[in-house]
């Protein structure tokens, strides 16, 4: 299993993406999330990518990923989307 941390340290929220499934987990500041895959770490799963929408974590391995929040709660695809996202 692998796993990586995305937190944040700004005024508003952000979106994290995570791809290639292009799922949406809304965070708010100061929050953290996991994104975990069942691959091995030494595979190199995950890359990070930041950009004017969010952070996207993409999960380079044909695994299916899940995200949980600090508690280790999941945080499915829409977490936390606000009403006025666009989606």
């Amino acid at each position: 299993m692998a796993k990586t941390s995305v937190s944040i340290e700004t005024d508003s929220m952000l979106c994290l993406w995570v791809e290639p499934w292009g799922t949406d987990h809304w965070m708010r500041p100061g929050e953290e999330f996991a994104v975990v895959t069942q691959t091995a770490p030494e595979e190199s799963p995950f890359n990070l990518v930041v950009h004017s929408q969010g952070i996207t974590v993409w999960v380079n391995s044909a695994n299916d990923s899940e995200v949980f929040d600090k508690n280790g709660n999941p945080a499915p695809c829409g977490h936390q989307r606000p009403a006025d996202a666009g989606f």
